[in-house]
């Protein structure tokens, strides 16, 4: 997936200071901002827009599309959709929170991959869609980029690729079973590469490429062969290889063997370590003995 050439919003210019936070991955954008009231022409885009309130204050808000004027109260579980290519007069009558997710129509494409093509790529305008589904993952999109990815670009991508299968009409996400077994080729492959370059900064593009198959089949294939996420299972590999590095190099700063191991910050690595070991890896230094080689 090729990374946006412009920076994907619908944010009016004279409101681009309200835009509290935006993250980049290399096939959607996510971006929250707080502006209004508002009432406006929105031109036509070359991206799918998909909107969520994340306040919980009374809301009136409306648009005026292809003659077709509809409004909502856009509760916490509905999303706001405006397809790429759509232009809509579109108005709301106070400041509001917004969390915001595009993607291009070859982007979502991309995430459902050749395998799949019984599901559609087609996006339908809502001003107020209700689907608890695409409101949950918007809002994990949402707060790991408020984390600060600190897993690295791999959660929120897995994430998009989840968020595609709903949009593409897949009932259960990942759910569904992929009728592949735990040595299909294509895993195999996706192991040997994180193993080989978990070091390295990962993104789901290259591993599913390195598998010769689709992002959203390696999502849900591996899911079911390993019994955890793909991204799930790379952060294991980065704390396994960061334990043993800690045994073997007692001097080396706990910061370097963050880096050394392939976590993208000292943030994300002891919240993967803990998470993983159940203790912080200062605690688990301290704890562990050392080798037999270090005594002599």
């Amino acid at each position: 997936m090729d990374a946006p050439a412009v920076v994907m919003t619908r944010v009016p210019p004279w409101f681009e200071d309200m835009v509290a936070q935006r993250r980049l991955h290399s096939a959607f954008v996510v971006e929250q901002s707080c502006f209004g009231p508002m009432a406006d022409m929105t031109p036509g885009m070359p991206f799918h827009h998909f909107g969520l309130r994340l306040d919980r204050e009374p809301l009136s808000m409306g648009w005026d599309m292809d003659g077709h004027r509809s409004g909502t109260s856009l509760p916490p579980d509905h999303v706001s959709i405006i397809p790429a290519g759509a232009s809509a007069k579109v108005w709301w009558d106070r400041p509001v929170d917004f969390a915001c997710l595009y993607f291009t129509p070859a982007a979502l494409s991309d995430a459902l991959g050749k395998e799949d093509s019984g599901l559609r790529s087609d996006v339908a305008p809502a001003i107020g869609q209700s689907s608890p589904t695409l409101s949950f993952l918007m809002r994990a999109m949402h707060a790991d980029m408020l984390a600060g990815s600190p897993y690295g670009p791999l959660v929120g991508e897995s994430i998009f690729v989840s968020f595609a299968a709903a949009v593409g009409g897949a009932a259960e996400g990942f759910s569904r079973k992929s009728g592949c077994t735990p040595i299909d080729w294509r895993i195999r492959r996706a192991m040997d590469y994180v193993h080989s370059n978990f070091r390295e900064p990962m993104d789901l593009a290259s591993i599913a490429q390195a598998s010769a198959t689709s992002a959203f089949h390696l999502c849900r294939s591996f899911r079911a062969a390993m019994g955890c996420s793909l991204w799930q299972y790379v952060t294991r590999v980065r704390v396994y290889a960061a334990r043993a590095r800690m045994e073997r190099e007692p001097a080396s700063t706990l910061t370097h063997i963050a880096m050394a191991s392939g976590f993208d910050s000292y943030s994300g690595f002891i919240a993967a370590f803990k998470a993983s070991c159940g203790t912080t890896p200062s605690r688990y230094r301290r704890q562990t003995p050392l080798t037999q080689k270090d005594r002599l």
